[in-house]
């Protein structure tokens, strides 16, 4: 069984033990260690890959940094982007917090997540036609004090701009949530990515692959050695068809005829569906994991082997 990957998280992200609970069954349902331990800089969240991996692996998964605020925070901070505007910012904007988490994790990837933002700017609607009921009838309607510390009012408008200061001086894009359920959610999917990210690294760096040794192709001798390998880089040609897919397909199917045979024995969905359980072995790295070929390529696959229109483009 391989070593899992660590998800380190800020105990500034997670006050209530409601959270860190959500977070830590969330990483059990994909094998991963999460431990709450003060971070280089608050309110982030950063990856930490087994000590058996590869300095390369190392590098790649540590690279990734999430910096996470709340509702409250991110109001505050694009409050002081408008007053910024005007020269009397009070407080740190939003741009300037990005850089200064840049300036203190030079060469990491940060991307910054928003909880509880939309929450916000459904509140202030519904504050709004309060204030215009009150003012149409003269009379005061009852209302509930939570979250009314909330209460630098900012436009969705106000926010977009911001937004699109950050992305411009720092490079980062904003992410929402709605929910800090929701955050967990895209979390969970973050690190799934992550932890997959070694492994894909290299997928595109030849498109032509096929072309790799020679320019006139791959060396094969009068023994046939070398087909096996020209067959790998066939399956390769397909769109998004990694070698661990290439390396799959042969070990079921050594060479084109034996799988158009497959093929034609079967009717399509059979066909398609015995492709698409075709085990892959990602097998980059010590943090390696398992799925299968899937659906969409199995249709490509068969499509070619049994299509009988020579101008069938297959996408």
């Amino acid at each position: 069984m391989t070593e899992p990957l660590t998800v380190l998280v800020d105990p500034a992200i997670t006050p209530q033990e409601k959270q860190k609970e959500l977070i830590s069954n969330t990483c059990l349902e994909i094998n991963v260690r999460c431990d709450f331990v003060p971070q280089r800089c608050e309110r982030t969240i950063s990856w930490m890959p087994p000590l058996s991996a590869s300095s390369s692996v190392y590098e790649d998964i540590t690279k990734e940094i999430m910096a996470v605020l709340n509702a409250e925070e991110a109001v505050q901070m694009i409050q002081a982007y408008i007053q910024s505007k005007h020269g009397d910012a009070q407080h740190m904007t939003l741009t300037q917090w990005v850089s200064s988490l840049q300036a203190s994790l030079p060469g990491h990837n940060i991307t910054v997540f928003i909880v509880g933002l939309t929450k916000y700017f459904s509140n202030q609607k519904l504050k709004n036609k309060r204030n215009f009921k009150e003012a149409a009838t003269g009379q005061a309607t009852k209302r509930k004090k939570k979250n009314e510390r909330l209460d630098e009012s900012i436009s969705f408008q106000q926010a977009e701009e911001a937004f699109v200061e950050l992305q411009l001086f720092t490079g980062c894009v904003v992410q929402q949530t709605a929910t800090f359920e929701e955050f967990v959610g895209q979390l969970k999917y973050f690190t799934k990515s992550v932890r997959e990210k070694p492994a894909k690294k290299d997928r595109f760096d030849s498109v032509l692959s096929f072309l790799d040794e020679a320019t006139s192709g791959i060396y094969v001798n009068k023994q046939g050695q070398g087909l096996s390998k020209v067959w790998k880089h066939q399956l390769m040609q397909y769109k998004n068809f990694g070698s661990e897919m290439a390396e799959a397909v042969a070990a079921v199917y050594p060479s084109p005829y034996l799988l158009h045979k497959a093929c034609k024995e079967k009717n399509n969905k059979e066909a398609e569906a015995m492709i698409a359980d075709i085990n892959v072995r990602r097998n980059a790295s010590v943090i390696s994991t398992n799925r299968k070929i899937g659906k969409e390529q199995a249709r490509r696959i068969y499509t070619f082997m049994t299509s009988k229109d020579p101008d069938q483009v297959i996408k």
